[in-house]
């Protein structure tokens, strides 16, 4: 299975999460090595990098996980695993992984909010098991794309033009960059198109009870 690299989340405990887009089925795929995340060391023996060009061996066994997120969890072997191109790719080119035009339609339909402050969608989620997709992207213009700090955290306010989103930014590049130098650091890191391909990814649940999945931006390309 031959997969674009387009999500690379970092999550907890030095665990990271990849995701990529498979042309040929016209599907976003979640690749656990082993049928579990991926670790700093993986990543850099494989390159793994928004918009290289990876091939796995889904190993067939169906993960034990619920949907939205049972939509594209894929354990793979691990060991199978094999670098093609190092990319970058075009992210609005023929072939290239699908965005929507708004965040609604990237999930169906189905998403929430805990609330809405200021005209701003807060706690935006889908609920534990609703059959849809827990990885999307939509198309941006670049100023609809505001970043801030909230609570010592990275966050970005998307305005799709139907709804305005508070999302915090979950994605690897973005997350290194802020450390390194702040918000300006963050905006240099972006690419310098007028258009942003804006991917988002729903967090696996948590919470007492956990039953929300709460959006996150997995990365912002051009």
């Amino acid at each position: 299975m031959r997969l674009i690299i387009t999500d690379v989340t970092e999550m907890h405990g030095g665990n990271y999460c990849v995701a990529g887009w498979e042309a040929q089925g016209q599907m976003m795929i979640r690749p656990l090595p082993n049928g579990a995340n991926w670790t700093a060391g993986l990543l850099q023996q494989h390159s793994i990098v928004p918009g290289a060009t990876i091939d796995v061996v889904p190993t067939g066994q169906q993960h034990l996980s619920v949907y939205p997120h049972r939509t594209e969890d894929t354990p793979i072997n691990g060991a199978g695993i094999q670098l093609v191109n190092a990319g970058p790719i075009n992210w609005f080119a023929a072939g290239a992984p699908t965005t929507h035009g708004t965040v609604a339609a990237a999930f169906g339909g189905q998403v929430t909010q805990n609330s809405i402050w200021q005209n701003i969608r807060q706690g935006v989620h889908v609920q534990v098991g609703t059959q849809v997709a827990s990885l999307g992207a939509i198309r941006l213009p670049r100023n609809s794309v505001q970043f801030l700090e909230e609570f010592d955290k990275l966050k970005v306010v998307l305005n799709d033009g139907t709804a305005r989103y508070k999302l915090p930014i979950s994605s690897l590049g973005l997350k290194a960059a802020w450390r390194h130098g702040g918000i300006a650091a963050v905006q240099q890191a972006l690419p310098p198109s007028a258009q942003f391909h804006v991917r988002l990814g729903l967090a696996r649940a948590f919470g007492n009870p956990p039953d929300k999945c709460y959006m996150m931006v997995n990365g912002i390309h051009g």
